[in-house]
């Protein structure tokens, strides 16, 4: 799987990233059989238009017309992943997901090229591919224009890959799994907990004994010839469902998928792995010792498949579990007891099987067995008694305000496209929204009892403790595909106006109209973070907008929590450097009554010693854990060596453990008093309201709050701890060193902001960047190595970070080192590069207003950096505007390899001796938080 932006392990996002298909079987004899538009899901759900059909070689056909934007989205899901391997080839379907990005026949160079050069813009998920136990899937999103051209190449990789596979490429994928797999699993704490799971759950050889990513042993037996079986075995027509999603005409696209889908052959009949549940004998007991911060628990159960009966019941089940602060088990072991610092359960459903799992982390000093008896209690509960009528129906509504957002997308990772491949894959037909939307509404409190007390007991399920460690094929082609199809012309778009009103607290308000789907997003941003952090209190803005949410002086914590969770959402918020963010996405009909909670919170936060004391234990053990990763260590100590360690952006937002232990209530009731003013504040609607309405909601419940704005702070010329010096952090035994590379940036503001995003787009902010073919792509050193330019109000800085694997580390920092050279002059920019990632960056523009979510978060970067609303329609032509030369300059001005700092964090028993002999610089070695242990 290719990720280009890492989030935080949810429920929802495992629920996501693990779906698994159902075989589903059409068989047509001409094109137009089974041709039929269908509607969608009455009452709540709106209706999704779409039209199916099967071309006569087996590939299944769905489109669906979607017109809010001007791009096109084309997702293709292939009924193969691990499970069905044979044994030793482990992980073979993964590292297969891979060659697919390698080139063609016609199009021989890296996939990611030719797409980002067609407009699918990589960050906001206009592109990927992952892998799952039972599908494959790949898509990608591209301005309407270019439909022929994306068609052109999925079509091509899908008849002629065998002809462009080399050893060469082989062997630099099977490096650049291996890459991900020290990543994602071996350099992580608790990195091993799913592998674990299958092997314990499955007897050997059942087709989910195995992770996907596979074995070291067995991704190096994989031979060239067993990729090309494979490739003939199952990417075929007749075991793939293509959607076309978006903003595009239906008979073009007949037309279109007739000429280049149309001849490829069908390939043969595949045999099915049979669906049925696996039992435990018993309970069963792993214990494992790890390079982990705290004990935990993994609890795992068999459980029903994809849509079989009892699967939304324990997808709901999950819900009154673990789903936010008043849930079960949320409420007793991290919120009363205080003996986990955090719990979290889902329902994972797939094709032949599900499973439930539950996992909790015991907090220092707690009692592991204790948490496992409190969880395995508190189920026996639920499972005699069922849930409460209220926790069910709040359950329901986070699940309907869920299932609405996901139409809000056109692709992507649960969008619209995605649903209906997962439905026609799933269960043999895309029209299942309705049904889907009915077994949630129609689960009732004695279902949910049943379920959980038929699969969720101690007679069949899985615990696993992690504990600290101590010490070819033939086809008539009719169509000449060797000459890739031309570019069309880009629609033109226009980002959508951003309407203003301020209240008379010196408030500003910005509302953006969007009425397609009936929910809102509404975010309260201010000017509150961290840079306002005093001496010593490093992680007060944080904690503070943290424990806002903890409680009012008319609401308590958990009556907050139940009361939006009645309303099927949540209040999130977060705190960075400049500002502060606390905001909801809420469905319509709930919109005033959240408002008024949400204003509570923000204008009367109790603060009390409990609430205070119970989310500072939470973010020391949130700390504890993160310095135990290693990107996690050196997204802290970045910062500071890039500004300085006393520098307003160079201290950690988070704050260090010894100075989040020193703060008092006192302390936040002190900083939100000061900070956190109407003057200072901004209120963000986007959706489905308009000006009026949302002026009157931000006068009902903000026109009161009173106090000016906050004081400014004044924030010096950053203090870079060493430019032209190496930093170390020791992590022993890390199967990946993490290399940063930092330079000095200007401000948010500045004129050569678009000249910058160019160059960066050159340098490594993106897939087909220098940085990232260099040491993925050419080298296999990687699994994926970026760069982002990092600008602050009053200055920025430009990094470039990835993970590396240890005994490649010294030839990765020069890489690093050449690739910067060559960015400050001695390998200028060429043309060709510009006109890539400004086609890139122009073409991918409209694709980061699809969701209301979106749009929030750039109208609140926008206001926070004293920015006009008008740079959002005029970022397309400023792009356009920066030439060659001031591209380069720009990119010579900041690149200057003597300003650069290089940060490393691995195991230096194996990587300093290597870095010292390329004499580079003088090696510090620095502790996780930045402290200074040794000069050498």
């Amino acid at each position: 799987m290719r990720n280009f932006r890492r989030n935080a392990l949810s429920r929802q996002l495992v629920a996501l990233l693990l779906l698994v298909p159902v075989l589903t079987v059409l068989a047509p004899t001409h094109v137009q059989l089974q041709a039929r538009a269908q509607g969608g899901v009455a009452g709540a759900v709106p209706k999704i238009q779409f039209e199916e059909y099967t071309l006569p070689n087996g590939l299944q056909v769905i489109l669906h017309v979607d017109r809010k934007l001007p791009v096109v989205h084309v997702n293709q899901w292939f009924h193969v992943g691990s499970k069905n391997e044979r044994a030793g080839r482990s992980g073979f379907a993964h590292l297969f997901e891979h060659m697919m990005f390698q080139g063609s026949k016609n199009a021989d160079k890296e996939y990611f090229q030719f797409v980002e050069a067609a407009g699918a813009n990589l960050f906001e998920g206009g592109v990927n591919g992952t892998t799952s136990q039972d599908r494959t899937n790949y898509f990608a999103t591209v301005p309407s224009g270019n439909l022929e051209n994306l068609l052109w190449l999925e079509s091509d990789r899908l008849l002629t890959l065998p002809d462009a596979l080399t050893k060469t490429k082989l062997d630099n994928q099977r490096d650049v799994v291996k890459n991900e797999r020290r990543q994602g699993l071996e350099n992580q704490p608790y990195g091993r907990w799913l592998k674990l799971l299958m092997e314990n759950l499955y007897p050997a050889r059942h087709p989910y004994s195995t992770d996907v990513i596979g074995s070291h042993e067995d991704l190096t037996a994989a031979s060239l010839d067993d990729v090309k079986d494979f490739f003939k075995t199952y990417y075929t027509p007749n075991n793939l469902s293509l959607v076309i999603a978006g903003d595009f005409d239906p008979a073009e696209a007949k037309r279109l998928v007739e000429k280049y889908f149309g001849t490829i052959p069908p390939g043969p009949a595949l045999e099915r792995p049979a669906k049925g549940m696996s039992q435990l004998e018993g309970e069963k007991i792993v214990e494992v010792s790890d390079r982990v911060p705290q004990e935990r628990t993994y609890f795992a159960w068999h459980t029903p498949a994809f849509f079989d009966p009892g699967d939304a019941e324990l997808d709901l089940a999950s819900t009154i579990l673990t789903d936010g602060l008043s849930a079960r088990l949320n409420k007793m072991l991290v919120y009363d007891k205080q003996v986990a610092s955090d719990v979290t359960s889902f329902q994972w459903s797939r094709q032949l099987t599900g499973t439930f799992v539950i996992w909790a982390t015991a907090r220092p000093g707690a009692s592991l067995a204790e948490v496992e008896r409190l969880v395995t209690d508190e189920i026996a509960r639920l499972a005699k008694e069922g849930p409460t009528a209220a926790e069910l129906n709040r359950a329901k509504t986070k699940w309907e305000f869920g299932f609405v957002t996901g139409l809000e997308r056109i692709g992507g990772f649960g969008g619209k496209a995605d649903r209906l491949n997962q439905y026609n894959t799933f269960l043999g037909e895309p029209n299942r929204f309705e049904q889907d939307f009915a077994r949630y509404r129609n689960a009732s409190v004695e279902s949910v009892r049943d379920v959980v007390a038929r699969r969720l007991n101690t007679r069949n399920r899985l615990l696993v403790r992690f504990r600290p460690e101590r010490s070819g094929r033939e086809a008539q082609i009719a169509v000449d595909r060797s000459k890739m199809p031309t570019l069309g012309g880009d629609k033109p778009f226009t980002a959508p106006e951003v309407k203003t009103a301020k209240l008379e607290s010196g408030m500003d308000l910005f509302v953006v109209e969007r009425p397609e789907l009936p929910k809102v997003a509404v975010r309260l941003a201010t000017k509150a973070g961290s840079v306002h952090d005093p001496a010593g209190k490093e992680g007060l803005a944080n904690l503070t907008l943290e424990t806002t949410k903890r409680g009012t002086k008319s609401r308590q914590a958990l009556e907050i929590e139940d009361a939006l969770g009645d309303l099927g959402t949540a209040i999130g918020g977060s705190a960075n450097y400049e500002g502060s963010v606390l905001g909801m996405e809420v469905l319509k009909r709930n919109l005033a009554p959240a408002l008024v909670v949400l204003s509570d919170v923000v204008r009367n936060p109790a603060f009390t010693a409990t609430e205070v004391d119970r989310e500072k234990k939470q973010r020391l053990d949130l700390l504890a854990q993160e310095s135990q990763n290693a990107n996690s260590v050196a997204q802290r100590v970045g910062p500071m060596l890039a500004f300085g360690a006393d520098h307003p952006y160079g201290r950690p937002v988070r704050g260090l453990p010894a100075t989040v232990q020193s703060l008092r209530p006192e302390d936040l009731a002190r900083f939100h008093a000061t900070n956190w003013k109407p003057g200072s504040s901004a209120l963000i609607f986007v959706g489905d309201i308009t000006l009026a309405e949302a002026t009157d909601l931000a006068r009902q419940n903000f026109g009161t709050w009173s106090g000016g704005a906050a004081p400014t702070v004044s924030i010096p010329a950053p203090r870079p701890m060493g430019p032209g010096k190496v930093f170390m952090v020791d992590r022993q035994d890390s199967a990946q060193t993490v290399v940063a590379q930092m330079l000095p940036a200007p401000p948010r503001k500045t004129d050569d902001y678009y000249a910058l995003r160019l160059a960066d787009a050159v340098w490594g902010g993106g897939f087909g960047t220098r940085l990232n073919l260099n040491l993925r792509e050419n080298k296999g050193y990687s699994y994926g190595v970026f760069s982002f330019p990092l600008l602050h109000s009053r200055s920025g800085a430009w990094i470039a970070q990835g993970g590396v694997q240890t005994n490649k580390t010294k030839e990765s920092v020069v890489e690093f080192v050449n690739e910067l050279k060559f960015l400050s002059g001695t390998k200028p920019i060429t043309e060709q590069e510009l006109t890539h990632a400004r086609n890139g960056r122009v073409r991918g523009y409209a694709q980061q207003f699809e969701s209301v979510g979106r749009i929030v978060d750039q109208i609140g970067a926008l206001w926070t950096a004293g920015l006009p609303m008008s740079e959002l329609q005029r970022e397309p032509s400023e792009l356009e505007r920066a030439t060659l030369s001031a591209v380069n300059a720009v990119a010579q001005k900041y690149s200057a390899p003597g300003g650069a700092t290089l940060l490393l964090v691995g195991d230096l028993a194996k990587i300093e001796a290597g870095i010292r002999e390329l004499n580079i610089g003088e090696i510090i070695i620095i502790d996780p938080e930045g402290k200074i242990v040794m000069k050498k």
